[in-house]
């Protein structure tokens, strides 16, 4: 049973723990910063993420990792914080560097709004990224003439849009359905709020057995989580009927699927049942959960 316990966590580690695509993984990692710039400043969600996306390298450029500038933003006359040299249009050209992430978000949005060549962005809708990517262009943000193309590609593939909405319009609440080993089915409720926590509740069953959980989980990095769950067991087929019931505790990691047309809980872990109405010391558990 320790051996196929090994093994499925070295699955799931394998196939889930390392980001798939690194894009997504950037997107999860900042959307919630881009829309309160949004919502503070008035620049759309979907081209400050796009403009990341692009300027940073999905966060792994050497000016994103040792900067933490994630959108080129260079010195100029007027900046007097630290910063950090590279090549661009010309060689060793100087580029600010800040000491978080949120702190290269919040100078982009100042950057944008406090340039009298930027003003006119902000008379158009914050739902028109076209024209906005069009916009930046124009203004002299990027010299590639395929700059707004690039921006309106990565928003149209990401659905980034969505976040054009802001925070009011994103879903926290969601129907599950989940499917896996011990249990081969189940169906509840799951409140995410993304990047931080969340709290599930579920009944779930299978030809030997059927249960009830309620847990919750809490953010590790990236798109990984910690949860822990309480689950009570019901044993159909128990000879004896007063040891049918049993409770259980289930320590698991979770790994958060989110594209543009689903989002999927997977989850590998243990369940520790307290007495042996199942014959078993831990139970390993893997499951796929559908959030709807």
């Amino acid at each position: 049973m320790i051996r196929i316990l090994f093994i499925s966590l070295f699955l799931f580690s394998n196939f889930f723990l390392f980001p798939q695509n690194k894009a997504e993984v950037y997107i999860s990692s900042y959307k919630d910063i881009a829309v309160a710039e949004m919502n503070q400043f008035g620049i759309p969600a979907s081209i400050t993420l796009a403009q990341g996306i692009l300027e940073s390298g999905n966060g792994e450029s050497r000016l994103a990792t040792e900067g933490k500038n994630h959108f080129g933003i260079k010195c100029h006359d007027n900046w007097n914080g630290e910063t950090i040299i590279e090549d661009d249009d010309e060689k060793g050209e100087c580029f600010r560097k800040y000491s978080k992430v949120a702190d290269s978000y919040r100078d982009h949005s100042l950057f944008l709004t406090e340039r009298e060549r930027y003003s006119s962005l902000f008379d158009l809708s914050p739902t028109n990224y076209k024209a906005w990517a069009k916009g930046l262009k124009k203004a002299g943000y990027a010299t590639n003439p395929k700059y707004p193309s690039l921006l309106i590609d990565l928003i149209k593939k990401y659905d980034l849009s969505r976040f054009d909405k802001g925070d009011s319009q994103q879903k926290n609440l969601f129907v599950t359905h989940s499917y896996g080993f011990p249990f081969l089915y189940g169906v509840g409720l799951n409140y995410m709020k993304a990047d931080k926590y969340f709290i599930t509740e579920e009944l779930n069953s299978s030809f030997v057995f059927s249960g009830v959980a309620v847990g919750g989980g809490l953010h590790l990095f990236n798109k990984m989580y910690g949860s822990l769950s309480v689950n009570g067991i019901y044993a159909m087929y128990a000879k004896d009927e007063t040891q049918r019931f049993d409770f259980a505790v289930s320590p698991q990691l979770n790994y958060i699927l989110d594209t543009k047309n689903k989002k999927i809980l997977i989850s590998a872990g243990v369940l520790f049942p307290f007495k042996d109405i199942i014959k078993k010391k831990m139970i390993p558990t893997i499951s796929l959960t559908y959030l709807r």
